[in-house]
């Protein structure tokens, strides 16, 4: 005779089994820290990783790529297998490690390597198809100026490291094709985020969202990492990218008139100030602002990857491009300077000095900033 099994035993016998599951935390968690492992299991596993501004390959990505660049291997290795099972092909993953020698330094990549090992020998990854090489990647147009400006702005002093920046670097690295331009971009600005190198991010930032990345993805990477980099590292990373790509996925508003002005660091002499930035909208990579200029103060030298414009709204200043005589700016003075032009411009010893000055950007840079002018080159026109 066969007898029914009561629906509330069922579901209470559903629960228990549900309750029973393991928690992300793990048993040491939970028994030496268990505010940590609350942490863990409501907050990162409950909320951060289920978020939507990101899929979990993306988070996969950006956490492997934090471990591998902070050298966390005894963390990477149950990272390594959810990246798999989120998505992240084998040989994806061995690509993020090669980037990330490059990036992060050769010990922190070959580190990882028997993490690697015993992720891939466990779900028998045929890492004979990871030697299997794919034709390079386009190189984009803008290329040969980008290698002109790093040639211009190390050759003379580290001719090798010059070298090695365009041709391993972005003419081998960045053109692989086993990861592609946005993921590689991605994974760049986590592994600088995570590594507190945030004068790097600029040019990344600005790669990336050239490469598909939105402002909200690259938002919800830094708090992502927070929880492997640390707050204060993403903190400081969220700063910087505030700083380049602004609060919002519109371009930034023009400050209103005598609004306080930014004044620039490390690439100027003298007293300098920034105001009403411009930003191109729709793609466009052309952005400018309003400088001023006070008595004697000058840029250092410099090159812009397609040009410069200059326009003189007031005062009386200087220009020069490197091998050409200096020429003076007046008020009305319209001032073209070529592409890739090594070249500098601020005010007279005697007066200041405003221009607008705009320009393209090229990979996120619109300016190679060179070393300074000295007193001796400070000169106006004889």
């Amino acid at each position: 005779m066969k007898h029914a099994i009561p629906v509330a035993l069922l579901l209470t016998a559903a629960a228990s089994a549900q309750n029973q599951q393991p928690r992300p935390s793990g048993p040491i968690q939970q028994k030496i820290a268990p505010g940590l492992a609350t942490l863990t299991d409501e907050v990162l596993f409950g909320d951060v990783w289920t978020r939507q501004e990101l899929s979990p390959r993306d988070r996969s990505l950006i956490t492997i790529s934090v471990l591998i660049a902070t050298g966390k291997s005894a963390q990477l290795e149950a990272h390594l297998g959810r990246a798999l099972s989120n998505g992240v092909q084998p040989g994806e993953a061995s690509g993020v490690l090669a980037h990330l020698a490059v990036y992060a330094g050769w010990p922190n990549a070959v580190s990882a390597l028997e993490v690697y090992d015993r992720v891939y020998t466990a779900r028998n990854v045929d890492t004979a198809a990871l030697r299997a090489v794919a034709p390079p990647l386009q190189a984009p147009a803008s290329d040969a100026a980008r290698a002109r400006m790093v040639n211009e702005q190390f050759a003379a002093v580290a001719p090798k490291f010059a070298q090695l920046t365009n041709h391993l670097v972005f003419d081998n690295l960045w053109r692989r094709a086993d990861l592609n331009p946005r993921d590689r971009s991605l994974v760049t600005i986590a592994a600088l985020a995570a590594t507190g190198d945030d004068d790097q991010l600029d040019l990344y930032l600005r790669r990336g969202m050239a490469s598909g990345l939105t402002r909200e993805q690259i938002a919800e990477a830094m708090t992502h990492l927070a929880f492997y980099a640390g707050w204060s590292r993403a903190t400081r990373a969220l700063t910087e990218m505030t700083r380049t790509l602004g609060q919002s996925s519109e371009p930034a508003p023009a400050p209103a008139a005598g609004a306080a002005a930014e004044r620039p660091s490390g690439n100027f002499t003298g007293s300098v100030a920034v105001t009403q930035p411009l930003r191109g909208s729709g793609g466009s990579r052309l952005g400018g602002a309003t400088v001023t200029f006070q008595a004697g103060a000058r840029t250092h030298w410099h090159s812009h990857p397609f040009g410069q414009l200059l326009v003189v709204t007031g005062g009386r200043g200087w220009m020069q491009i490197e091998g050409e005589p200096a020429r003076v700016l007046n008020p009305g003075d319209t001032v073209w300077t070529p592409p890739g032009a090594k070249h500098w411009h601020g005010a007279t010893p005697s007066g200041t000095m405003t221009h607008v000055a705009v320009a393209e950007s090229e990979e996120g840079r619109a300016v190679t900033w060179l070393e300074p002018v000295t007193d001796a080159q400070y000169k106006g026109p004889r």
